[in-house]
């Protein structure tokens, strides 16, 4: 997708990956977004300037830049700051958009919902962009999605508002008729007050008188002069500061023309050298207006979703979006009237160059960038039918560079030899003549002595940065615990190595995508050990499906076997359970047969008195999918092992498949594709096959990304159900 960047002073729209509706997150295609001249202009300043002044503003940044300082000294601040300096920044904080997907935890907003967004970091100046629930509210019907993009400018206006406290029929003056400015004085002329506009800007004062609002700019007419002779000398009740300044004259201006025990709001970044005279005697309260309203800066709001209760907080950033957008949609605040343009996303560099000018006099108030999708300005306009996957046409550009061999061999370095490893894994090495094994690490050394000695392995270690830092190991195959995986997976791949991780990726959701952003950052093939799509048999059963039409119904029955309540697996931090550590396995290759995504688990554990079997050992799963295919998951530990361990049958289209534990296909229906192999084949070697040739750049047959974390977060999900969690 495109996105606007800000690197060292310039302005530029280049391509970046499309972010994904993540749980407790709205996924939303873009249709505007707003420029407020302060805010990218001081953005557009940052940019040219180091990241310690770009920090200095965020107190969360500078109590970590503490924690560092006191942990590892200046040298570990200084060290950090070098390597952000080349950084960009995303700038955009308002805009609106449709939904097209949302993540787990997000109900009450369906594909197609018309939107506006808000917040730094999420609703940036994008085509896509990911939001927190908190930050998006429907937009009413009748507003255009161009006027509902201000949305965050109007909250931020509103809450000003609301803690100044004005009341029907009470005088109050706004100092700054900016972008924010103007929404604000409209706002409390709809609150039924008297307000008074004043700014340093003749054009701006006049834009807001022709919004109806009493505006004078500061040369024609003095607010110590006006203010007392429109009120009749008793002064404004309250005073709204929205201008941005370095210097403190507006806010002592301001309680210079508020009267006793009146109220100063502060909205705008300003000095804060107060006359504290002006304050005692008057006794005036002095406010601060964050941002949005309550919710903001507040990460169990804004990022987990946890909404404070209308009772206690009656106006929340959200419900303050919201508030806004109803006022605009009924005339009540005139937002079109604000919009001096709207430029494509391609000629953004052109909006900021308005917005930078050093002329007040020209420079445009409202600057809305248009997206692709806003044709007709209208949520059925131009919004495609899918999320963004690449390009619509053409091959699949290699998500990872083929490494530099005419016909050599592959170096490889196994971390971890544990049973499967060494039973599976290097048999599977062994008869390939493209690979080599190159060194072998375990946590024992005698485990890396004895396993180098008998596989002919000429290096055993015990530290993986050996291999990291060999020239002649081009993979790491990852067989350790499952929670060492995602860990060790990204250092490799931060090394430049390509990697095949065996399930699972990680234990924890959260690493998910860190460990495949640093697979597509390194361009290295990351590989997970699924082998059970590879198999020959799943390959013929993949052909006899294409030929059928219709949703699948499928039943997936594992007799697992017992595991002892002690074992590593059952450790919820080593091992992470069965759910995470084998059912995945059969998770991927439902995904893989279906070609659908999941929509829907349900699960329930056989209960038990029986202290030696785990509640996760057994369980039977509901899934749905989204292309109407079923599947029914029965997992068990509770059966004999003299039972072949895997069945799956397939009914679709008037045919019925049976796949027996991956020795025999049986096909029944007037298609055929039966095949008895006569011995197991879960697809190791085929894997291997498939990695071998991707690396020499054919990567048609290997597993891709979108299908590890496809996988992986079904898992996630399945695990949650079986748990009894949403």
């Amino acid at each position: 997708m495109k996105q606007v960047l800000l690197i060292d002073g310039r302005t530029v729209v280049e391509e970046v990956p499309a972010p994904r509706a993540e749980p407790g997150r709205v996924l939303v295609r873009t249709a505007f977004s707003v420029l407020s001249s302060g805010t990218e202009r001081k953005a557009l300043g940052a940019s040219s300037g180091p990241s310690l002044l770009r920090d200095a503003a965020d107190p969360a940044k500078i109590r970590r830049a503490m924690e560092i300082l006191r942990s590892e000294g200046p040298g570990g601040v200084l060290s950090r700051l070098r390597g952000r300096e080349a950084g960009a920044v995303a700038p955009g904080y308002a805009a609106s958009g449709v939904v097209e997907a949302v993540g787990r935890g997000v109900a009450d907003l369906p594909r197609g919902t018309r939107v506006a967004c808000a917040g730094a970091g999420y609703a940036s100046h994008a085509e896509w962009i990911a939001v927190p629930r908190n930050l998006v509210v429907p937009v009413p019907e009748g507003l255009p999605l161009s006027e509902a993009a201000f949305a965050t400018l109007g909250a931020i206006a509103l809450q000003g508002v609301r803690r100044s406290g004005v009341r029907i029929g009470e005088t109050a003056v706004v100092l700054g008729l900016g972008l924010i400015g103007c929404l604000g004085a409209q706002i409390l002329r709809a609150a039924g007050a008297r307000v008074l506009g004043f700014d340093t800007d003749p054009a701006r004062a006049a834009r807001a008188r022709s919004l109806g609002i009493d505006a004078h700019d500061l040369a024609s007419r003095d607010p110590r002069d006006e203010v007392p002779r429109a009120t009749g000398g008793l002064l404004a009740d309250a005073v709204l500061v929205y201008a941005a300044s370095e210097r403190s004259e507006v806010v002592n201006l301001a309680m210079r023309i508020c009267r006793r025990k009146g109220t100063v709001v502060l909205i705008g970044d300003v000095g804060m050298d107060l006359d504290r005279s002006l304050m005692y005697e008057k006794e005036l309260d002095l406010l601060m207006s964050t941002s949005y309203g309550p919710g903001r800066y507040d990460p169990s709001y804004e990022e987990k979703g946890i909404d404070y209760p209308p009772a206690y907080v009656r106006w929340t950033e959200n419900r303050n979006m919201d508030a806004f957008l109803r006022l605009a949609r009924d005339g009540r605040v005139r937002v079109g009237a604000l919009i001096d343009r709207i430029v494509p996303l391609d000629r953004a560099g052109e909006a900021y160059a308005a917005i930078a000018g050093e002329g007040s006099g020209d420079r445009p108030l409202g600057i809305v960038l248009a997206y692709a999708s806003a044709a007709g300005d209208s949520a059925a306009d131009g919004f495609p039918e899918r999320a963004p996957a690449g390009p619509a046409a053409g091959p699949r550009p290699p998500a990872f560079d083929p490494l530099p061999l005419a016909g050599g061999t592959i170096g490889v370095a196994l971390c971890g030899a544990g049973a499967f490893v060494k039973g599976a894994h290097l048999p599977a090495l062994r008869r390939r003549r493209g690979f080599q094994l190159r060194a072998i690490i375990t946590a024992s050394p005698l485990s890396a002595r004895e396993t180098a000695r008998r596989s002919g392995i000429p290096k055993a270690s015990t530290d993986l940065d050996e291999a990291l830092e060999d020239p002649s190991v081009d993979l790491i195959l990852i067989g350790t615990r499952h929670n060492l995986h995602a860990e060790q997976a990204r250092a490799s791949l931060r090394a430049g190595k390509h990697v095949l991780v065996e399930k699972p990726l990680c234990l924890d959701e959260a690493d998910l995508t860190p460990t495949l952003e640093e697979a597509a950052r390194a361009r290295r093939l990351l590989a997970v050990g699924f082998n059970r799509r590879y198999s020959p048999l799943t390959v013929r059963l993949a052909e006899v499906l294409s030929r059928l039409s219709g949703p699948s119904l499928m039943v997936y029955r594992v007799n697992a076997g017992p595991l002892p309540p002690g074992h590593w697996l059952h450790d919820p931090v080593e091992g992470g359970g069965r759910i995470i550590g084998e059912c995945c396995h059969f998770v991927d290759l439902l995904l893989h047969l279906t070609g659908e995504s999941i929509t829907r688990i349900d699960a329930v554990a056989v209960p038990s008195d029986n202290a030696a079997i785990v509640r996760s050992d057994s369980f039977s799963a509901q899934m749905e999918f989204s292309g109407g295919s079923r599947a029914t998951l029965i997992y068990t530990g509770l059966g004999d092992p003299a039972l072949p361990k895997e069945r799956l049958e397939i009914f679709r289209g008037g045919a019925a498949i049976v796949l027996d534990d991956f020795r025999r296909l049986e096909v029944h229906g007037r298609v055929g594709g039966s095949l008895d192999l006569g011995r197991q084949d879960k697809g190791i070697d085929a894997q291997w096959q498939a990695i071998e040739r991707a690396l020499r750049g054919d990567d048609a047959g290997i597993i891709t990304p979108s299908a590890i974390e496809a996988a992986m977060r079904a898992t996630f999900r399945l695990d949650r159900a079986v748990r009894g969690e949403r």
